[in-house]
């Protein structure tokens, strides 16, 4: 799991702070055309040349991430536990590591990415984990399989939140949704992709196939890296794939998200703002109880499926269908948030439903009956669909780029303390049903139920309490300027919340 964005909206400073000679022309010429706006055929035109371009790189990038994170996953079924003789916690702690990685990088990366252009830093830390993943199979013993974990998790820290960055420059906040969720499918390609190539790798001979699986790996990724570098542009002012022309009506028809495009300051009153605001530690809390689960699912769902009755290479091939539910639920909610308005919340709702009967079935149903157990373990992943959906949340309701950076380090924060937590509520000697770590998912899953519905009820009263204040002309300078500002929602008041 995830991850994971930042925009802007202040003081008139436009799209590159590190280039200032070129502000005012910048500035000047996007103010220029907005008065006459794009025209319905010119926003379809240039929204559909974006989402050809940037949705494949995005989905594919993610899909990487999730391969390479779960490559252990598959050789816990290939000889990897046998081989490195790991016993008891050792391989909790193998899958943990990965995320006290993640979380010891989570803010590094939000300020690299701050710092730097987002696509050549997203390129270059896909680089540097697939090295890391093939180095997995120099592992000798458990503390040497923890230890390139641990440096795992620290190099794949940017990607999620590079991509939320991207998503948030690119797109209305009524399209990030949808949008975040076709990245996320990512993770059903590389569920399909994964189990497949796993199942051919499972049947080599000449090498470990514990191994073999982490060099392929490894190995794809470094070449994906390559072609990332080149084509995945920094900002939309600097993208090869739109005219000049396009460059700024790209920028204009994200004007009206009030959340701006990028700026390279650090503020220190936008990171006090947000370790203040409630609204994003909900996000906080509905990311770290989703991530409880993930931790243990993502980890030991092969051992679990194994455990209904599969076989050894079957599970491989029977885990391709959880991926492909997980998928039909992603496109289904991030789609009705397009379809819905304002029903983020309902479907989160919706997902963690699904969630608290998926792991009540294979938790409680009869050890005879194999498919529905696993019916039931499929419908409890619907938890993971909220990931996407909190970044759309972050993206769509937070103001101000150091705000947005520190929110979504917030929530990685969550993500990494919930998969670290995980694994080790799935007792050793409780495999391969783990009555007690299916215990704790249901109580997270219940937590997450209710924690959407609370920040609705919020976030409805704080739009209607701004209404009560009088709304500010949308052609207002104000208004027109917020893509170059880089002020927060709070400080913008006729910014309106998105649930």
């Amino acid at each position: 799991m995830t991850s994971h964005s930042a925009f802007t909206m202040a003081d008139k400073h436009p799209v590159e702070l590190q280039e200032p000679n070129l502000e005012e022309p910048i500035k000047g010429s996007v103010q220029g055309d907005l008065g006459p706006g794009l025209t319905p055929e010119e926003d379809k035109r240039i929204l559909r040349r974006i989402d050809l371009y940037l949705m494949p790189l995005m989905a594919i990038s993610y899909m990487f991430q999730f391969l390479d994170k779960s490559a252990m996953s598959f050789t816990a079924i290939l000889g990897l536990q046998d081989s490195l003789h790991l016993e008891g916690e050792d391989y909790s702690w193998a899958s943990s590591i990965y995320y006290f990685g993640y979380l010891a990088a989570s803010y590094i990366a939000a300020l690299l990415l701050l710092r730097f252009p987002v696509g050549k830093m997203i390129s270059t830390s896909i680089i540097v984990w697939g090295i890391v993943l093939m180095l997995m199979a120099t592992a000798f013993n458990s503390g040497s399989l923890i230890a390139v974990r641990f440096f795992l998790g620290a190099t794949e820290a940017a990607i999620a939140p590079g991509l939320g960055i991207v998503v948030s420059m690119w797109y209305k906040r009524s399209e990030q949704p949808f949008r975040h969720g076709i990245w996320f499918q990512g993770i059903t390609i590389a569920g399909i992709f994964g189990g497949l190539l796993a199942y051919g790798i499972g049947h080599i001979e000449s090498i470990a196939p514990w191994k073999a699986v982490f060099l392929i790996f490894g190995a794809i990724t470094i070449a994906w890296s390559s072609v990332l570098f080149y084509f995945l542009p920094d900002t939309p002012t600097n993208a090869r794939f739109l005219s000049e022309e396009d460059r700024t009506k790209a920028i204009i028809r994200v004007q009206d998200n009030m959340t701006g495009i990028k700026n390279n300051e650090w503020k220190m009153y936008q990171f006090v703002e947000a370790l203040l605001d409630v609204k994003c530690w909900a996000l906080v809390l509905i990311q770290l109880t989703c991530s409880i689960p993930n931790g243990g699912v993502s980890n030991f769902g092969s051992i679990i499926i194994e455990g209904f009755g599969f076989s050894t290479l079957n599970t491989l091939l029977v885990q391709i269908i959880t991926y492909v539910i997980q998928g039909a639920l992603v496109h289904l909610s991030t789609a009705g948030c397009s379809w819905f308005e304002n029903s983020r919340t309902w479907w989160m709702v919706f997902n963690a439903a699904l969630s608290i009967a998926g792991a009540g079935m294979a938790r409680q149903i009869s050890t005879d009956q194999v498919w529905a157990r696993f019916i039931g373990y499929c419908l409890a992943n619907a938890f993971s669909v909220n990931f996407p959906l909190t970044l759309a949340m972050s993206t769509g309701n937070i103001g101000g780029f150091t705000k947005k950076t520190t929110v979504n380090a917030m929530i990685f924060i969550g993500y990494c303390a919930g998969n670290i937590i995980g694994p080790h509520l799935f007792f050793d000697d409780e495999a391969p049903s783990y009555p007690s770590g299916f215990l704790a998912m249901l109580i997270c899953f219940g937590i997450a139920f209710v924690i959407p519905i609370a920040l609705r009820f919020y976030l409805v009263w704080e739009n209607k309490r701004r209404d009560r204040l009088g709304v500010v002309d949308d052609n207002s300078f104000e208004s027109l300027d917020a893509a170059f500002l880089d002020k927060t929602d709070k400080e913008l008041l006729h910014f309106r919340y998105v649930y």
